[in-house]
């Protein structure tokens, strides 16, 4: 008797102990639950190895890891601990909690693994599961389990998402590329397996057969399963083709306000625009003017200047682009106008090649930029410069830089921007089947790499080139819009020379910024300003 008195609150203490340990156990649980809520899965992750060792709610740590690691991507790590999944009560996390996580993350495998795992069906996992085979294209099984739920449990407009979603696929056609006002602009050809432009105009950046930069080439690692909705306008993007008529080449306009990308004109079944680099002339002149202004050089102290049309450099002669010169040169502005290579040669030889390769490698030359879908090589320096010679075709653009018209239509945006270069944005994001965000635009990089005063008297010069009787933009005129650009013309004469254009407007409030890159168009002073005349000219009513 005296011994039952005596276990009696052993046994209590015994079971009160117990309670208690358990009770702080689900502690860390309910810490690993929130930290997976928050999406931190590495944490809860490291919650669930440290107390897991205890022994304590092992199914319901075994939940943990599992769902962490599905939320992650990481299936394979996930399987052992999904057998125990059956076995937890109670359950860390709801089934339907898990499985509405797992499709926003779009770990559409990982929710159908753990939904097969995990006993118990709602209306609400069953249109998850409908919802992720769908959208794996598993069209005949999505269309079974949408029909075994009843559409009055469910919220309505998720389950009409899924049905739409099931016909489209039955059709063979998967919406996949919007405009920024949502227009279809490239779907999924699920019977060819492959991305194909619904608008011709943009046909270069989605069919894989304008590169390997292009939408429909990395459709594999993209996925079909949400949406990409991009930065595009329609109607730019049309002026931008229209205005490049003949030539083959591209366009690339930007909205220097956003730094969203409006249009993305290539003129040839290539993605010209991101896939083809070009020797750039006469746009460096920009960059080296620059240069030179934020670093201090004292420009105006080189006027007046003489252009005779050659210049002496370690014995070798130097030609401007003007055989007989550009003669007396009263001013920085008269100089950029007429693009005197000899000038700029000049400056050039006074910044010397570690200054104007650290500038240009500061616009973004040898760099890549991420549009969110891909990566995009910008230009790069070409060759060593180790001599007085080499340094003075490097600071007009020949020879040792080559450049792509997405990076020509960035430093047009830098210019507009006043000496800030930022990364252009492509994507705006990416929408689930339900019509719900799953990603966002890539974070953007913004640098500083001139001063606002130098970026304004560059500006200055820009518009030289436009207004001056000499200027080799002065076709490019538009009324009433004001207009900043640099010309360039590089390339073998004998295959053709290349037109390039660097520009933005109107010059203080820009809303456009933009560059052109025409093969074989001959001197840029023609074809190129043309061209940016005829862009101009179609867009005018949304610069004013």
């Amino acid at each position: 008797m005296n011994v039952r008195r005596l276990l009696a609150p052993l046994l209590i203490a015994l079971t009160l102990l117990t309670a208690l340990l358990f009770a702080v156990a689900w502690i860390p649980l309910r810490q690993a639950r929130d930290a997976w809520r928050a999406g931190h899965n590495a944490e809860a992750l490291a919650i669930a190895a440290r107390w897991s060792e205890f022994r304590l709610w092992e199914p319901q740590w075994d939940q943990i890891i599992a769902v962490a690691n599905l939320s992650m991507g990481n299936d394979r790590a996930a399987r052992p601990h999904l057998a125990a999944v059956r076995h937890v009560r109670p359950a860390a996390i709801e089934k339907a909690e898990v499985l509405h996580a797992l499709f926003a993350n779009g770990r559409y495998g990982g929710l159908l693994e753990y939904d097969a795992a995990s006993p118990g069906d709602s209306p609400e996992t069953l249109l998850d599961r409908a919802a992720a085979q769908a959208a794996l294209n598993r069209v005949d099984q999505a269309s079974r389990t949408l029909r075994s739920l009843d559409p009055a449990h469910v919220d309505r407009r998720r389950y009409d998402a899924v049905r739409t979603a099931i016909a489209q696929r039955q059709g063979g056609t998967i919406p996949y590329v919007f405009d920024r006002s949502g227009g279809m602009i490239g779907a999924f050809n699920l019977p060819a397996g492959e991305v194909v432009a619904t608008e011709p105009a943009f046909a270069p950046l989605i069919d894989a057969r304008g590169g390997a930069l292009t939408i429909g080439s990395q459709v594999a690692r993209l996925g079909t399963a949400t949406t990409i909705d991009t930065t595009l306008d329609p109607f730019v993007q049309q002026a931008a083709l229209a205005a490049m008529g003949k030539y083959r080449g591209a366009l690339v306009a930007i909205d220097p306000r956003t730094n969203e990308i409006l249009a993305l004109a290539s003129n040839a079944p290539v993605n010209l625009a991101f896939e083809q680099e070009y020797e750039p002339g006469s746009v460096i002149k920009t960059l080296t003017g620059l240069d030179a202004l934020t670093s201090g050089v004292n420009v105006d102290a080189m006027f007046p200047y003489t252009c005779s049309g050659a210049l002496a450099i370690d014995g070798r002669r130097f030609g401007d682009w003007v055989p007989w010169g550009h003669g007396t040169l009263h001013g920085f502005d008269d100089a950029f106008a007429v693009s005197c290579n000899i000038f700029f040669a000049d400056l050039g030889l006074r910044l010397g090649p570690d200054r104007l390769q650290r500038f240009l490698a500061s616009a973004g030359f040898g760099g890549q930029v991420n549009l969110g879908v891909f990566q995009v090589p910008l230009g790069r320096i070409v060759g060593p410069v180790d001599d007085n010679f080499e340094t003075a075709s490097l600071a007009i653009g020949l020879e040792h830089e080559q450049i792509n018209a997405i990076h020509l239509a960035m430093l047009a945006s830098m210019m507009a921007n006043r000496g800030v270069l930022t990364t252009p944005r492509l994507l705006r994001g990416r929408r689930s089947l339900f019509g719900d965000a799953v990603a966002g635009a890539p974070p953007r990089g913004v640098t500083r790499i001139a001063g606002a005063a130098a970026a304004e008297r560059m500006i200055r010069a820009m518009q030289a080139v436009v207004s001056d009787p000499r200027g080799t933009g002065h076709r490019a005129i538009v009324e009433e819009v004001p207009l900043a650009m640099k010309t360039g013309t590089a390339g073998e004469r004998k295959e053709g020379l290349e037109a390039l254009i660097l520009a933005f407007a109107p010059v203080a409030s820009p809303k456009v910024a933009f560059g052109i890159i025409a093969e074989n168009a001959g001197p840029a002073e023609f074809a190129g300003a043309e061209i940016a005349h005829e862009f101009l000219e179609r867009i005018k009513s949304r610069l004013q």
